[in-house]
């Protein structure tokens, strides 16, 4: 595996968003699952309750569509400019030929719940699910022959990137499942374990992709060797590339103390081959929504979903690492050097007092308690790992990560 030898992070309090992601009034409350962009500003979301929405004006105006049911849609994907497929819980299958103005039923004979879709062209797809359940079509979905692993997994992604090769995994990040990557290099008439330790992927052809194993790596042989790309410091819930060097997430991390936090990560590899990372992030104490999925539907233009109704947009294809978060001038604070292993200043560059710092491990154990701003404090009888720190205004508090080495 090739050393990480550059590693620049942003850590960023509430707003994340203000800098590179721009949120999007979805005018819908529902948990938003997926999104796919369709061509230049078209872009379908897709979510819980029959929801669909479509833009064409790069989000400027969401709009919702007609279903024709109230199942919670889980994955959507075009084909071309016309013909896409949506899935959903209860067996859903809903299919467009018209750029997904308008929605048509397809009847798969099941009621399982499907979380998975792969669409190699207008007339074959795969769809994945609960209970082990893989099937594939190759007449449109009037016909659906089982390709089961042998698992009862529930395979909450696929991914065929020709007639022959795809990958499935059934991980889910929230943890109740267990889980396997699988690969088929025969159309899914047989799989083979790859990996217990692969969660969350993304392929761009049949042998270079991204996967997620606690941290992201990139692979060229199918998953079966793994370079770094940076350590993930939350439960990647997908991943999306449009080239070789370049790989996109979303995280979510849940902690006993409260104060989980959201990601929308940037990785890439640099020109001398070192290995660049920018992560906007976001701290909750108030059960405010993850993510959920994220695509680009241009080198510029990236969509992320969540629950409630969350969609953000940017609109430049960067995140670049700022030294100084601009994203909340307001309440701007710095913690350096992030990472550090003796010892650390948080500096206060708003018009607003600090109150207090509070420093939580990730299972919400208060590790310090201090009011010492603009002042080094003392972090090197901390264990390494990533750390959660809190700072406390008269208005408000967030949250920002630090990194002890």
């Amino acid at each position: 595996m090739k050393k990480i030898t550059t590693l620049l992070f942003i850590f960023v309090s509430v707003p994340f968003y203000a800098q590179w992601w721009i949120p999007q009034n979805s005018g819908v409350t529902a948990n938003l699952n997926d999104v796919c962009g369709n061509g230049g500003n078209t872009v379908v979301i897709v979510g819980n309750g029959g929801v669909i929405l479509k833009t064409t004006d790069g989000g400027t105006h969401w709009n919702i569509k007609a279903s024709g049911t109230i199942e919670n849609l889980t994955k959507v994907q075009f084909v071309n400019a016309t013909t896409g497929y949506v899935v959903g819980t209860s067996g859903t299958i809903l299919k467009t030929i018209d750029g997904g103005e308008n929605w048509t039923s397809i009847a798969t004979g099941n009621t399982i719940n499907l979380y998975g879709l792969s669409c190699v062209n207008e007339s074959i797809f795969y769809i994945s699910g609960d209970n082990g359940l893989i099937k594939k079509t190759i007449d449109v979905g009037a016909n659906f022959v089982t390709q089961n692993y042998g698992t009862t997994y529930s395979f909450k992604t696929i991914q065929f990137l020709n007639e022959q090769v795809g990958y499935a995994s059934s991980y889910d990040y929230y943890g109740y499942n267990s889980y396997a990557f699988i690969k088929t290099t025969d159309g899914g008439t047989t799989w083979a374990l790859v990996s217990y330790q692969i969660s969350t992927f993304y392929f761009l052809n049949e042998n270079i992709g991204f996967v997620t194993s606690g941290s992201v790596y990139k692979t060229i042989d199918g998953g079966l060797n793994l370079t770094i790309m940076g350590g993930s410091m939350a439960p990647a819930a997908d991943l999306f590339s449009l080239n070789e060097n370049e790989v996109w997430s979303v995280e979510n991390s849940f902690t006993l103390c409260g104060c989980s936090y959201f990601c929308i990560d940037k990785r890439n590899y640099t020109i001398s081959g070192d290995i660049q990372e920018a992560q906007n992030c976001y701290a909750d104490t108030a059960g405010n929504p993850p993510f959920e999925a994220i695509t680009f539907a241009d080198a510029t233009n990236g969509y992320a979903v969540g629950n409630h109704g969350l969609i953000y947009k940017n609109t430049t294809g960067n995140m670049e690492n700022l030294g100084i978060t601009e994203l909340d001038k307001a309440n701007s604070v710095i913690i350096y050097p992030n990472p550090s292993s003796n010892s650390i200043v948080v500096e206060n560059k708003s018009d607003k007092p600090i109150r207090s710092i509070i420093i939580s491990d990730m299972n919400g154990r208060k590790i310090l308690a201090t009011t010492m701003v603009n002042s080094t404090i003392d972090i090197s009888s901390f264990a390494k790992g990533v750390y959660l720190v809190g700072l406390t205004f008269d208005d408000k508090s967030i949250t920002q990560k630090l990194i002890k080495q």
